[in-house]
């Protein structure tokens, strides 16, 4: 087992000494992506929460008249929605514009946290392949340059050895962009997700909390 761990860091360190200067580049690019990556994860995991089963906690107390414990059940709750719930069962005696203006305004910060990083995903996963073909290019040109000073006499498995050195920064850009870029549409997935879900539960809760008190009126 230690004799194949071994040999892959052996290769890996080949390849990044092959690589050239700009191997470099894109190596931190990835490990930018990496802690980015698991930042993001473990921020969408811990907002979650169970938002249906909240939502019909607290339909039923305010149902029941009981808005203050569903405010303190709110509270209690982690999550972006359950922040939400929280200012709208807070303010539920002011007019329903004003409600609103207040859902809407804590709602933008609360997108501005989802999207936080996400667009240094999409930036990574746009620069790291032109990186690469640049490293690319530059190597093609040192290859071509020895050819010429070669005077047309070429060995072949040098012309072979400078070209596949080459495109390892390529390859290299290409291998860390693919992930990258997947994950960067999947936050944005996830930010529209929330988004949804911000709009279609604040109105279905300013609904609820509003006809509760036409109803305690009555």
């Amino acid at each position: 087992m230690m004799d194949v761990v071994f040999q892959a860091l052996k290769t890996s360190g080949m390849f990044l000494a092959k690589g050239g200067v700009l191997i470099w580049p894109i190596m931190l690019c990835s490990v930018v992506a990496v802690a980015l990556t698991i930042e993001r994860l473990w921020y969408y995991n811990r907002i979650g929460g169970n938002t249906p089963k909240l939502y019909a906690q607290i339909v039923a107390f305010v149902q029941q008249g009981h808005v203050d414990r569903a405010l303190t059940l709110s509270e209690q709750h982690g999550g972006i929605l359950a922040r939400i719930f929280t200012i709208i069962l807070q303010n539920h005696r002011r007019p329903v514009e004003e409600i609103e203006k207040l859902v809407s305004m804590a709602g933008t910060r609360e997108i501005q946290k989802l999207s936080q990083h996400v667009r240094g995903l999409g930036i990574i996963g746009s620069v790291t392949p032109l990186i690469g073909l640049l490293g690319t290019v530059v190597g093609m040109v040192k290859t071509f340059m020895q050819i010429a000073d070669a005077s047309g006499q070429v060995n072949p498995s040098l012309l072979a050895g400078g070209i596949w050195e080459a495109l390892l920064t390529t390859a290299a850009g290409l291998t860390v962009a693919i992930p990258v870029v997947i994950m960067y549409h999947y936050c944005e997935g996830v930010v529209e997700k929330f988004a949804m879900q911000m709009k279609s539960y604040s109105i279905e809760c300013i609904d609820l909390v509003k006809r509760g008190d036409a109803d305690d009126r009555i």
